[in-house]
Formats: C-alpha cells, structure tokens, sequence
C-alpha cells in the first residue's frame, strides 16, 4: 500500500490549528489529507473545532456548545501563535479546498439522530467531494456514521479507554480504515489488518526518524503536525 501524510489539524505545529490558513499551508506542502475536527454550535451550526471547551484554543471561555456561530466567529483562535484568525466552517473547508486532497474528518459528536453526519454528507454532494472524504470516530459515533452515512469510508479510532479493540471495531463497524494511537498497535495487528484490506493510520508522528519507523512497520497513512518536515521526508525518502 502506498505511504501517506494527513496534515493533522493542518500545519499545527507552526500555525494556529483546525483553521483556513493551516489547511491551506498543508496542502501546498503536499499533504495527502488534512485532519479536521467537527463540532455543533448552540444554534445547530457546524464548526471546526478538535476541543469542546474554548479556553485553550481561544480568548473564550467555557463549553463552545454554549455559544453560536456567530458569537464563535468573533473570537480569535490564533493568540498562542501571535495571530489574529477565526474559526471555520466545515463549508469553507469545502468551498476552498474539496478534490484538492482527502478530507479525514474527526467527528466527536453525531448530533441529534445523526444530524451533524447529515450534514456533512450535504457538503460533500453540494462540493462533488464524497469519494474523497472519509469520517472517523470511536463507536458511538461510528455506529451513527454507518447507519446514517453507509456510502462514506469510514475509520475506527480506539482511545485507550474503549472496551472493544481496533480490529473488532473496524469489523463490526466496516471500516476501511482504522486509525491507531501511539502505543497501541504493533506489526501483526497491521498485518491482519491489511490481510482484510484495511487501512491502516497513525495518530502521530512529527519528525524523520519516526516517519522512517513507523512506514517501515507498514503504517500506510502519517498524521502529522509538521507537513514541512514531511515534505522535507517524502522529497528524499520516498
């Protein structure tokens, strides 16, 4: 199987993530897929966003479900980078970059009888984008994913406190892909994995030396936090 990068959350190492800047900077780097994060506002809205609190990413404060679209779109989530930059929609993900590169789309919450998947999956008809997007979660969103969404590929993702492990996850969920943490994976579960045309990605590695590792253990799709670096390794390793 061919080796991958996924610019996760864009270029976040350098840039503020999840944002259209940090997007756009990974794929003129080359990534193969970029990584997003989608959440639902107080008004029902879609935005891109990997926490659910916005203390962290922004000079808000509190649950980001507490807020709507249009107060999020006021903040600023570029301040830890010294930037002065807003959240994004998953449209303008879509109106500025479908068919430019894959779409790894990191779902956390399906709404309300799968309406966040909905609408998703309405993007990506109204962007012609469905053959290049696919959705990942752990199973209480991929359970939604393939009732609601059974065309998208789909990637199953066990956090170190699921019951049921990867590969009996991606069976029951039919998956195409899983998607590994660091420390939970080794050669052989790859190998069973690809035995049964499942793809497989790891979330992360940022520098050469683990680039070299972890493709070599057969790993097919990086994501990244430094897609200069990957360019830097697919220019002279691959």
């Amino acid at each position: 199987m061919s080796k991958h990068f996924c610019a996760h959350r864009g270029v976040s190492a350098l840039m503020p993530e999840n944002t259209l800047p940090a997007f756009a900077s990974a794929i003129a780097l080359g990534a193969d897929e970029i990584e997003l994060d989608v959440r639902l506002t107080r008004d029902q809205q879609l935005i891109v966003s990997h926490d659910g609190t916005l203390d962290r990413i922004s000079d808000g404060q509190g649950p980001l479900s507490d807020y709507t679209l249009k107060e999020l779109m006021e903040l600023n989530i570029g301040l830890k980078h010294g930037w002065t930059v807003p959240f994004c929609t998953p449209e303008e993900v879509f109106s500025h970059f479908a068919n430019q590169t894959v779409f790894n789309l990191h779902l956390k919450e399906h709404g309300e009888e799968g309406f966040l998947i909905r609408e998703l999956v309405r993007l990506a008809q109204k962007y012609h984008a469905e053959s290049s997007i696919y959705f990942a979660g752990s199973p209480s969103v991929l359970e939604w994913m393939e009732r609601t969404a059974p065309h998208i590929d789909r990637a199953a993702i066990q956090g170190p406190k699921d019951a049921i492990g990867i590969e009996e996850m991606a069976q029951e969920y039919h998956c195409g892909r899983v998607q590994f943490w660091l420390g939970m994976f080794d050669e052989s579960t790859i190998q069973r994995l690809h035995e049964k045309g499942v793809s497989c990605n790891l979330f992360y590695a940022d520098t050469l030396e683990d680039y070299q590792k972890y493709f070599g253990m057969g790993v097919d799709t990086l994501l990244t936090n430094r897609m200069d670096l990957a360019a830097h390794y697919r220019k002279n390793h691959l």
